[in-house]
């Protein structure tokens, strides 16, 4: 017989050795035998993918915009972040434009109360939907500046500016006085946040060598043109961004409550003078 090692075969033939090497090869790969469960357990589980819903392209185009900023947005960008085609993104969006404005008020969805409004005056009422308005927009800097192009509308936009109003009519606010009150609100908080980064210019320094910071540039003015802006120049650049904010909140509330006040008087003196009248 020949050699088969020698001769080239490389078909096990029946009573040879390479037949049992053979055999013995299949017994330990077979289904269920340690060395199936061995190359089973070596074996990479497919990555799934995460269904695509409109939550997460929302969701995803709110992460690229915090980390990159309003300028990265782009339908192959966010298809990209998204480990997905722009072919999809489309059948639930038509364009960034869509993406833009679900965003908005996706952010405004994230408004929370620190604390429970019931029994809650009109003033407490106003604080606490500036504080929880003005914190979702600071998560989100970067977002901020689309409040600043539209008014927004959306849903959540919708319910918060509900509330506001309703709080203000139920308290004794006239129809216009209640919606001026809520406008100035909202543009009180969207301009502290969209402001808040020039905190950072004040306390970071000027120039290419941010050695000069705006407190010591005040001060080295001359004296006989700014006397005041160097008299004033540790109170005009101490404060943060929050004590600036809650420091203008309070004025506005202020003026609000003298004005709801004289609006009483008013209300209350009218019977008088038409009796007066009358008389």
């Amino acid at each position: 017989m020949p050699d088969i090692e020698r001769s080239g075969y490389t078909v096990a033939m029946a009573g040879t050795r390479a037949q049992q090497v053979a055999g013995d090869e299949k017994d330990l790969t077979a289904p269920g035998s340690p060395a199936w469960w061995a190359a089973r357990n070596d074996r990479e589980e497919p990555v799934r993918r995460v269904p695509i819903t409109l939550d997460r392209i929302i969701a995803g185009a709110l992460e690229l915009i915090d980390r990159e900023g309003l300028n990265a947005l782009s339908m192959r960008n966010l298809a990209a972040e998204l480990d997905t085609g722009t072919t999809t993104l489309y059948r639930y969006v038509t364009g960034k434009d869509e993406v833009l404005v679900l965003v908005a008020d996706a952010v405004l969805a994230e408004r929370q109360l620190r604390r429970p409004l019931d029994g809650s005056g009109w003033r407490e009422v106003l604080e606490e939907l500036a504080h929880s308005m003005r914190a979702a927009l600071s998560r989100h800097p970067n977002v901020a500046a689309l409040f600043a192009t539209a008014v927004p509308v959306g849903p959540n936009s919708l319910r918060g500016r509900e509330l506001s109003l309703g709080v203000l009519r139920a308290c004794g606010f006239g129809e216009q006085l209640a919606a001026d009150v809520y406008t100035a609100l909202a543009h009180q908080v969207l301009a502290s946040v969209l402001q808040e980064p020039m905190n950072d210019f004040r306390v970071g320094g000027l120039g290419t060598s941010k050695s000069l910071t705006l407190r010591d540039f005040y001060s080295s003015l001359p004296a006989d043109q700014y006397p005041h802006l160097v008299e004033l120049a540790d109170e005009m650049t101490s404060r943060s961004a929050t004590e600036e904010f809650e420091f203008a909140l309070s004025c506005l509330l202020d003026g609000v409550e003298l004005r709801l006040q004289r609006t009483r008087d008013r209300r209350h003196r009218s019977p008088n003078v038409k009796a007066s009248a009358r008389s």
